[in-house]
């Protein structure tokens, strides 16, 4: 490569990642608007709910209720018009300050960062045990399109993909709790390997469809069938030539699929008991905890927006027609 095309390329690159910047930072200041807006717009009153949890009607009269319920909005800032709030709030959140819980009075950022690991660890072991089951279910379907095995594959997915998260986890939990698994504790090893799995499973048919029709893509091509001619083994074909280029459209998928195992995790996280972010943020939600719903929310925003950055960039790592393709269009 000549140094006026090296340039043009670095050159290309940089305004790519200049662009794909500023369209994150556009993304997330409409992402904030909407979150805000809808979380301070939804039916319900905090103040109205912390007092009736309190009891509060039992021994005080509706006048020191209305009197109590004026002061505690005025502390919460409940009072000032929405724009005044939205505009407190986001400059608060760019100082890494995303308020206070109105339940327990301690900040949300500290409360996060005590559940944030359980909720990374869930999702690690969880992608940890679907990325061998997708790669093998890819590749033996492969090895005989349209065969008894292929066939079996694709019924099994799509029969899998088409049961309900919820229904896998309490099955799974019902079963493993007779033989002796510690429903209800903390996050340990000991415990995330039942939750994991049924995300697992929950994500696998899909990643595993996806992969198998571009790894008959692949086979298909030229290199593929030279590598046939020489000799090369299946296995050898699927490792050695065809599973990273298949691997490109995959990972797409599989962003979009990290993101939802923290943001969507909910329901795992409830049945089993697992002291993540996603099962404090249901309890949030019930609480009608504003400042902690609008930090879970804007959150999952953020972390589907950078997963999704990044597959784009680990997919011009792994395919550089990627890149080409880009170039040839810009």
């Amino acid at each position: 490569m000549t140094r006026r095309g090296a340039a043009g390329s670095a050159g290309s690159i940089v305004r790519t990642l200049a662009a794909s910047a500023a369209g994150t930072l556009v993304v997330l200041l409409l992402a904030s608007m909407a979150v805000f807006g809808l979380v301070r717009l939804a039916p319900g009153d905090p103040v109205a709910s912390e007092l009736a949890s309190s009891d509060a009607s039992s021994y005080l009269s509706a006048g020191q209720i209305e009197e109590l319920s004026a002061q505690r909005r005025a502390e919460l800032g409940l009072d000032r018009p929405l724009p005044v709030q939205y505009v407190d709030w986001l400059a608060a959140v760019l100082r890494l300050d995303l308020g206070t819980s109105y339940r327990t009075g301690r900040p949300v950022v500290t409360e996060f960062a005590e559940r944030l690991p359980a909720s990374l660890a869930l999702a690690g072991a969880a992608i940890l045990l679907a990325i061998p089951a997708v790669v093998l279910l890819a590749g033996v379907a492969v090895r005989r399109p349209g065969g008894v095995v292929d066939q079996f594959v694709r019924l099994g997915t799509v029969t899998v993909a088409a049961v309900p998260s919820f229904l896998l986890g309490v099955v799974a939990l019902t079963v493993a709790a007779r033989s002796g698994y510690q429903v209800i504790g903390d996050a340990t090893v000991s415990r995330v390997w039942l939750p994991a799995a049924v995300l697992a499973v929950a994500v696998t048919p899909t990643l595993a469809r996806v992969l198998r029709a571009s790894l008959l893509a692949e086979q298909g091509k030229p290199y593929a069938e030279a590598a046939r001619n020489r000799g090369v083994a299946p296995a050898g074909l699927l490792f050695r030539h065809t599973l990273r280029p298949a691997a490109t459209p995959v990972l797409t998928t599989a962003g979009l699929t990290l993101a939802s195992l923290l943001a969507g995790s909910v329901i795992t996280e409830v049945v089993f008991t697992w002291p993540g972010i996603a099962a404090y943020a249901v309890g949030a939600i019930k609480a009608q905890d504003q400042p902690v719903v609008q930090a879970y929310v804007l959150a999952m925003v953020v972390v589907a927006l950078l997963v999704n950055r990044g597959v784009d960039l680990l997919q011009r790592l792994l395919d550089p027609r990627v890149e080409q393709s880009r170039q040839v269009v810009g």
